[in-house]
């Protein structure tokens, strides 16, 4: 186990609301995926994850507001959270539809900041 694998499932553990997190590529390669059961779903899910962050990349700029840093889907069962950590890389979280939203920001904070020392 790699200690960047090692740091997320650590931090995975430690809050509850935190169902699973990814460490990817922007453009959807898996570095480190903890979300699905096999390798296909863990690079399917990748890639739909970097399809969502190229849409709201595009829709930012056609907006003029800047780069995205941060995409929320609130969902019936719970939410997908993705933080841009590097030009490169992103930190996907999956947490519970009751989790505090602040709490699991401060979470995504830390773990982003960490993710970005060890993925230099």
């Amino acid at each position: 186990m790699s200690n960047v694998e090692r740091y997320i499932d650590e931090a995975v553990s430690r809050e509850p609301a935190i169902y699973s997190a990814a460490v990817m590529t922007a453009d959807g390669l898996p570095l480190i995926v903890l979300m699905g059961k096999s390798e296909i779903e863990k690079l399917e899910l990748a890639a739909a994850i970097a399809s969502l962050g190229a849409l709201s990349e595009q829709t930012a700029t056609r907006l003029k507001i800047g780069k995205y840093h941060d995409l929320m889907l609130r969902c019936g069962r719970g939410h997908l959270i993705v933080r841009r950590i590097s030009e490169a890389n992103v930190l996907a979280i999956l947490a519970d539809r009751n989790a505090p939203l602040g709490a699991i920001t401060l979470i995504i904070d830390s773990m982003s900041k960490g993710l970005k020392r060890m993925l230099k």
